[in-house]
C-alpha cells in the first residue's frame, strides 16, 4: 500500500530548519486537541481504525520569516521547544524558532503585554505584504502589483487575515514588582508564582511563595492599567501564602464577626512560618481515609454564617481539658438537642449509673408531670377524712388555704429555658 502522504506533505510536517533560516516566525494556527486536521493518523496499512500522532498537539503553524509561499498550505508543523513546560502562543505573535539539530521547534518571546504578548490583528498579512511569488509555483494564488504593493488574490488575503484566535479575547493583565533575586512566574491570564526572600517592608531575608490564581479587578482601574503591582491577598483571586519570619500577611478578615472568644489571636500575622490560603469558596476532600487537624496552640472558626456537621453514620468523641461553655445569648437564641427516641446521659454512663459511685441511676423529672401529681396530692390531702372511734373527722385540714398557697406557687419551680421530653 503506497503511502497516504506524499513526501513533499512529510516533509511539511517534520517543520525541517534547512528550509527556513531565520529564527523568527508569525504563529498563524495553534493545535490544541486531535480533531485539528493537522494532527494525521499514522502508518501505512491502510485500515480503518488507526492511531493518531498525538505529540503534534501544542505544536503551531508558523510562517518563517524566510518564507516565500503566501498561503498556509505546506508551511511547516513546529514543535515547542519543551512540550512539558510550554507558554503556549496566541495566532498573530511572533516567536522564536530554534534549530535542534536540523529540525526546528519554537519558544514565545516575551513581550510587556502579558496577555497578548507581541501579537497583533492581521499580523501575518501586515508583515507578509510584500511576497514574490515565482511563476514556476502553481500553486501559489498571490502575489502584488509592483506598483502599489496591494494583494492581488483576495482568497489569499483573506486566509492572512486573522484574529487572536477562537475565542482568546485580550484582557489587560499587570506585571508583578519584583525584589532582588525573585524568580517570578506569570501567564498571561493574571496568574502567578512567586519565590521571593526580601519582598518585605523592612527588605530583610524572609523567605516567601506567593501563588496567585487571578489578578483583581479593582487594580485593573483608577489608573492602573499600566502600573507594576505586588499580589494582594485580600482581594486578588485564590491566593496561597507561604511566608516566614518578618514577612507580615496583611490579610483583613472577611467577615464582620471578631474573634471575641479567641485566646491569643496574633495582633501581626508575621514572626513565624505561616500558610495563608483565602478564596471565594475553599473545598477540603479526603476521598479514601483520614482528615486529620492538628494545632500546637488555639484553634478557632470564625464566621458570618452557620456551623453544621452532617455524619452519616459515625458518631462524635470529644473530650476537653477544661470548662466547655456553650453562649447564645448574643441573639437570644434555642440550644436544642434532639436524640429522637435515643436517651440523653448526663454525668452516668449509657446504663444510667453515675460514675465513681454504687448508687442506683437517677432519672430526670417531667416537669409539666410532677406539677400535675403534686397538685392531685394536695386536692387529695384537703379532702381527707379519718376513721375515730367517734365518727368519722371534718372532712380535710384546718390549714387548707396553706396547701392553696402551695398548690398556686408549683408553676415557680417549672424552667422557662430548658425542656425536657
Amino acid at each position: 500500500m503506497a503511502s497516504r502522504f506524499t513526501q513533499a506533505e512529510k516533509a511539511s510536517n517534520s517543520g525541517k530548519s534547512s528550509t527556513f533560516t531565520n529564527d523568527l516566525g508569525i504563529v498563524l494556527d495553534v493545535v490544541l486537541d486531535e480533531s485539528h486536521p493537522r494532527i494525521i493518523a499514522t502508518g501505512d496499512r491502510g485500515d480503518s481504525i488507526e492511531a493518531k500522532t498525538l505529540g503534534n498537539i501544542g505544536s503551531i503553524v508558523v510562517r518563517p520569516m524566510a518564507s516565500k509561499n503566501p498561503v498556509s498550505a505546506g508551511l511547516p508543523l513546529v514543535r515547542p521547544l519543551d512540550m512539558y513546560n510550554t507558554d503556549y502562543p496566541i495566532i498573530g505573535e511572533t516567536v522564536q524558532l530554534v534549530d535542534q539539530g536540523g529540525v526546528l521547534f519554537y519558544k514565545r518571546i516575551s513581550s510587556l503585554n502579558l496577555n497578548i504578548g507581541n501579537a497583533s490583528l492581521d499580523k501575518d498579512l501586515l508583515t507578509y505584504n510584500k511576497i514574490e511569488v515565482s511563476n514556476t509555483n502553481k500553486t501559489a494564488t498571490y502575489g502584488e502589483t509592483s506598483a502599489t504593493g496591494t494583494p492581488n488574490a483576495s482568497t489569499t488575503e483573506q486566509e492572512r487575515s486573522t484574529t487572536f484566535g477562537k475565542y482568546f479575547k485580550e484582557n489587560t493583565v499587570n506585571l508583578l514588582k519584583p525584589y532582588e533575586g525573585d524568580k517570578i512566574i506569570q501567564s498571561r491570564f493574571g496568574q502567578s508564582i512567586r519565590f521571593s526572600g526580601y519582598n518585605n517592608s523592612e527588605n530583610v531575608f524572609a523567605p516567601t511563595i506567593i501563588i496567585r490564581n487571578r489578578q483583581n479587578d479593582k487594580s485593573l482601574t483608577n489608573g492602573k492599567k499600566n502600573s507594576i503591582v505586588e499580589e494582594d491577598v485580600n482581594e486578588d483571586g485564590t491566593i496561597v501564602a507561604i511566608t516566614s519570619g518578618d514577612y507580615k500577611l496583611g490579610f483583613a478578615s472577611t467577615t464582620d464577626s471578631k474573634p471575641d472568644h479567641f485566646k491569643g489571636y496574633p495582633s501581626e500575622l508575621k514572626g513565624t512560618d505561616q500558610l495563608l490560603v483565602n478564596s471565594g469558596r475553599i473545598i477540603f476532600s479526603s476521598k479514601m481515609g483520614e482528615m486529620i487537624f492538628y494545632s500546637k496552640g488555639n484553634y478557632g472558626f470564625i464566621s458570618d454564617g452557620t456551623l453544621s456537621i452532617d455524619n452519616l453514620n459515625g458518631g462524635a468523641e470529644l473530650d476537653f481539658g477544661s470548662n466547655v461553655n456553650i453562649n447564645t445569648d448574643r441573639n437570644n437564641a434555642y440550644y436544642k438537642i434532639n436524640t429522637g427516641d435515643g436517651k440523653i446521659f448526663l454525668n452516668t454512663d449509657t446504663s444510667g449509673k453515675s460514675p465513681n459511685t454504687s448508687k442506683p441511676s437517677e432519672p430526670l423529672v417531667r416537669g409539666n408531670t410532677l406539677k400535675e401529681l403534686l397538685e392531685t396530692l394536695i386536692d387529695l390531702i384537703k379532702v381527707q377524712v379519718y376513721k375515730t372511734p367517734a365518727g368519722p373527722t371534718a372532712i380535710g385540714p384546718e390549714n387548707k388555704p396553706d396547701f392553696d398557697e402551695l398548690k398556686r406557687r408549683l408553676t415557680e419551680m417549672l424552667s422557662t429555658k430548658n425542656f425536657t421530653e
